[in-house]
């Protein structure tokens, strides 16, 4: 195996380490004490303080859910209090999705704890140790982001 193959399977290894700390972290505020949330709830709540009211197509995009499901997914969280939807005026066939203050309230929490766990993990590396690492880690980031068209053409 070439050293840059056994990098890469070192990297796919402390990815997914992280990816399963992410992960509790997730599970941790679903089942928080704020809300009772499956994990497509609190990906509608964190999409939605991201990015602020949505249309219900644009939500069930994200969750690559047809329309229908969203509509479950959507009344569930309503009746949590969690989100509100609501009519156009102009179209009354695009509905909206927002934040309740209650939702709001899970999303800052979750938000909050994403930031505790990566203040944990930057807390392992000296200053400049961290000013490196973020220099590095926006490079991989963007060269992350190159087409999957791309990705399969080179395979």
């Amino acid at each position: 195996m070439s050293a840059r193959n056994r990098r890469a399977a070192d990297l796919q290894e402390l990815v997914q380490d992280i990816l399963k700390q992410f992960q509790g972290v997730n599970a941790a505020a679903a089942n928080g004490p704020h809300a009772d949330l499956n994990m497509q709830e609190l990906r509608v709540v964190e999409f939605l303080g991201n990015k602020g009211p949505r249309m219900m197509r644009e939500l069930a995009e994200y969750l690559a859910v047809a329309v229908n499901s969203m509509t479950s997914i959507a009344d569930s969280l309503e009746q949590k209090e969690l989100v509100h939807r609501h009519r156009s005026e102009e179209d009354r066939r695009v509905v909206r999705v927002e934040l309740t203050d209650a939702g709001r309230e899970v999303y800052q929490s979750l938000k909050e704890m994403h930031l505790q766990l990566f203040r944990t993990m930057l807390g392992a590396l000296t200053e400049e140790e961290q000013e490196i690492f973020m220099v590095l880690f926006r490079k991989i980031a963007r060269a992350g982001r190159s087409p999957i068209r791309q990705m399969v053409s080179t395979a």
